[in-house]
């Protein structure tokens, strides 16, 4: 992805497989902020971002942060992720953004002042010109940072700061928190609407330990799904856009499993996916992970999970 770059603020680097930059060279009209998931919410502001680089003859950034910042100041705190690096890049380009500058947040980092962060991120890296931040926008060490503030420092400086107010549907503000506790609660309708699209991932199929073959159905097993945001248990899915699925969340009791994992088996498909990346598509929450006393016992449920599968689709 050329238009995804990584900008360079301290000695540990950029993110892996990101080219790595020190500064841009035109001047832009800039948003800041995680974007997880690329709700509706933001989407309305990264339509405005776009509308007003094309008023301006300007180019349109965003710019975000990897990892997560609770991960680094209060990892006991950090947030599921709805979506990885890539996910995120893809859906931000699809609202008409023309370039995604991400930075690597570390404890270093994290230092920076509101102002030096206004001065030598936005004002000198990014040349940013025009700046539009959602209504509720903190900024710089320990969130000292105001939209008050950062528009104090663009009368100084030269650049405008547009506060966007926060989006609703049905009186709700629409937020990655909201959407993450729907989604935990295996609520996927109500968290669609939000997103305005279906919750979908896109992972590389891995190996696995060969149980769902040996009961009868083949499963591919996604890598780094143990934090993903959702609800233990089974689910009806979509894959790649065009097969139908069951998958199960969760750490497999009936085996004596600790760790999360996805396991997707697929509808009247035969091949071998390991080592290619595939997007899953969740339609509806089917029924809570149970462990149950024997694989038969299982391999009967697992049955039952695909006839009601066929019988929604």
């Amino acid at each position: 992805m050329e238009k995804v770059v990584c900008l360079k603020t301290t000695q540990s680097g950029c993110l892996k497989g990101l080219r790595c930059l020190q500064e841009l060279t035109e001047p832009s009209v800039v948003t800041v902020g995680n974007f997880d998931g690329v709700h509706r919410g933001h989407r309305h502001l990264l339509e405005r971002v776009a509308l007003r680089a094309k008023d301006k003859g300007l180019r349109s950034v965003v710019l975000s942060f990897y990892p997560h910042p609770l991960k680094i100041l209060s990892p006991a705190q950090a947030p599921c992720e709805l979506t990885s690096i890539q996910e995120r890049a893809s859906l931000i380009l699809e609202q008409g953004v023309e370039q995604i500058v991400f930075i690597r947040f570390d404890r270093r980092f994290s230092k920076l002042s509101a102002e030096e962060f206004i001065r030598e991120i936005l004002w000198s890296r990014l040349k940013c010109r025009h700046l539009v931040v959602g209504y509720d926008w903190r900024f710089g060490y320990k969130r000292e940072g105001e939209i008050e503030l950062a528009k104090e420092m663009g009368k100084e400086m030269g650049f405008e700061v547009e506060e966007i107010e926060p989006f609703r549907i049905n009186g709700h503000v629409v937020s990655s928190t909201l959407i993450r506790r729907l989604l935990h609660m295996g609520r996927l309708e109500e968290a669609s609407l939000y997103l305005g699209r279906n919750y979908v991932i896109r992972r590389k199929v891995v190996s696995g330990d060969r149980r769902g073959s040996s009961l009868g159905f083949p499963t591919a097993n996604l890598q780094n799904t143990e934090n993903l945001c959702l609800k233990e248990g089974v689910y009806a899915v979509r894959v790649e856009g065009s097969f139908m699925g069951v998958a199960n969340y969760g750490v497999r009791p009936t085996f004596g499993g600790s760790k999360r994992v996805l396991e997707v088996h697929i509808l009247d498909f035969e091949g071998n996916l390991r080592g290619k990346e595939i997007s899953v598509e969740f339609l509806k929450f089917l029924r809570e992970e149970k462990k149950f006393s024997n694989p038969e016992e299982l391999k009967r449920q697992i049955e039952e999970d695909i006839s009601r599968a066929r019988g929604l689709f």
